[in-house]
């Protein structure tokens, strides 16, 4: 598994660990959810509306 280090606003951070609670799962699972979650999003989207222009991230 590869690990990356996340930079997100702390009340982002505030509200992802609350539902996190909630839902009584692990800080990592729900940013997992989220993320699979935001990629059906986009990809529904796409198929919807044709390619979506995204902001090209240089690795680092």
């Amino acid at each position: 598994m590869h690990r990356y280090t996340l930079r997100i606003p702390e009340i982002l951070w505030k509200r992802v660990k609350v539902e996190a609670e909630a839902r009584g799962l692990f800080i990592s699972e729900m940013l997992i959810e989220l993320i699979e979650k935001g990629l059906l999003k986009i990809y529904d989207e796409e198929a919807k509306y044709g390619k979506i222009k995204s902001k090209q991230v240089d690795s680092e």
